[in-house]
């Protein structure tokens, strides 16, 4: 996009605000004046936005420090990216710090793709080294300031820090990841010509935040946006042999996260909130890292029969037969010359106390995965329009899941209400408690106000066998969803 329209609006709960923008005569400039005259100055330079400091040292072109202004939590700070070649089935290159007789034999045939992440060592590669990664802070005024980095033809991320907003943005782009490997020596050749080959290689991307605290190996990720389960590398639970033997050092520590990661110690917890599911490690200790995007050149033979190497025209295999899909999926190679895909992402960064973060977290993976939806006309007499469905907020630690009439036909009118609490037991001392709702005060508005309700299992066909519900009050414990048949005036 050639501009980016940032508006402060307060949206009612479960409501409706409408805002009206007008283009300007004068052609927007961006400032850059404060940035050259701080840049003569320093080397480095703070960015604020009244919850959150980064400092930026131009450089390098790198963040290096992160500190929470309100609580006073500071770490030292990077934002990087990398990725890990795909194996082609063979041995595994465990790297160095695993003892023998603690690991397994590191040969297997399997191969990295669409269903098995299973990289060839253990190292995490870098880019072409001949490209000039480029840092540009963008003072757009007094809602946001942006941090735009590009560290190689394939990857950058734009940082955004919200005026007093308590969180860091992180919008990341990763695409078309090339298939060649240039900046690398050829590692095979031509048996007529002798000539090099093209290092045609597989390469899983990762975005990795590095931080300075002190994690003794522990990360936690989110089970299905649920509970939050700690991780350790290299160990698992109590229904694995005992000592654990190592097998794939790096896909073995990579989890399946769909909304919040996190690394903490004593002090201080680092979160983050995602708005897709993705893989997500700890490899070293006070680092995360979360695959963005993947592209891969060989089948793993789990059932797809070609090659994680989608494309931008979809042309992966026009020239393959059945059953030997996995063979043409190269470019050039049977398929066509197309471009992989860019994919793009958002995430929501938090630094603060383990109390703080932990309230937090949830509430920025709750508002990243729920953004309003956005609807426009260019009609000049569009009616001013802020109203809410609800007559009250809800408690801060329960969502509004489910309203929904898609079934009243067939429950007398009927409409499916759901309620879930956000916080796990013993997450946070208070918002992890008992919440209390009176739906005749929540929903006080016609036309929804509330008449009646009754409640059923979670999936709404046949009543709860354990009812304890008294309508109107329903109290939700930590991690309860409650699902209601509601009949509304």
């Amino acid at each position: 996009a050639d501009y980016v329209l940032a508006v402060k609006v307060q949206l009612p709960p479960v409501g409706l605000a409408s805002i009206s923008c007008s283009p300007q005569s004068m052609r927007l400039e961006l400032s850059t004046s404060n940035v050259l005259a701080q840049k003569i100055k320093s080397e480095e330079r703070v960015i604020s936005n009244g919850k959150y400091e980064l400092t930026v040292n131009e450089t390098s072109k790198r963040i290096t420090k992160l500190k929470n202004i309100v609580s006073g939590i500071e770490t030292r700070f990077d934002i990087s990216w990398g990725w890990y070649n795909s194996s082609v089935g063979g041995c595994t290159d465990y790297g160095n710090g695993y003892n023998a007789n603690l690991t397994l034999p590191p040969c297997s045939d399997q191969k990295s793709g669409a269903y098995i992440f299973r990289p060839n060592s253990s190292e995490l590669y870098g880019f072409d080294p001949s490209f000039e990664p480029t840092l540009e802070i963008i003072d757009t005024g007094d809602l946001v300031t942006e941090i735009r980095q590009q560290v190689s033809s394939f990857a950058s991320h734009i940082i955004r820090l919200y005026a007093d907003e308590s969180l860091i943005e992180v919008e990341w782009t990763a695409g078309s990841i090339p298939i060649d490997t240039p900046w690398f020596d050829p590692v095979a050749y031509d048996t007529n010509t002798s000539k090099p080959l093209p290092n045609n290689w597989g390469k899983e991307v990762i975005l990795k935040f590095s931080t300075g605290l002190l994690t003794d190996a522990k990360f936690s990720v989110d089970s299905n946006a649920r509970e939050m389960i700690e991780r350790v590398r290299d160990k698992r639970g109590p229904t694995y042999p005992d000592p654990y033997l190592i097998s794939e050092p790096i896909a073995g520590n990579y989890y399946p996260s769909t909304y919040i990661a996190a690394l903490y110690d004593e002090n201080a917890s680092f979160s983050v909130a995602l708005d897709a599911a993705a893989g997500v490690s700890s490899i070293q200790d006070g680092a995360l890292e979360v695959m963005v995007h993947r592209r891969i050149q060989d089948d793993d033979s789990r059932g797809v029969q070609e090659p994680l190497n989608e494309t931008q025209c979809g042309c992966n295999d026009i020239n393959a037969g059945p059953g030997q899909m996995g063979e043409y999926g190269h470019e050039g190679d049977g398929g066509c010359e197309c471009q992989g895909l860019t994919v793009r992402g958002t995430m929501w960064l938090a630094l603060d106390t383990p109390i703080n973060t932990n309230a937090t977290r949830r509430q920025h993976a709750l508002r990243l995965n729920s953004m309003p939806t956005l609807a426009f006309t260019n009609s000049p007499n569009s009616p001013s329009i802020n109203l809410s469905t609800i007559a009250t907020a809800l408690p801060p630690n329960v969502q509004l899941t489910t309203l929904t009439n898609n079934y009243a036909a067939w429950n007398d009118g009927a409409w499916i209400l759901r309620l879930s609490h956000l916080y796990q037991i013993d997450e946070h001392p208070t918002l992890s408690q008992v919440a209390s709702i009176d739906l005749t005060e929540l929903f006080a508005v016609s036309p929804f106000k509330i008449m009646q309700a009754t409640e059923t299992t979670l999936t709404a066909n046949q009543p709860n066998p354990r009812d304890s519900f008294q309508f109107p009050i329903v109290n939700i414990s930590a991690m309860q969803v409650r699902t209601f048949l509601a009949w509304f005036e």
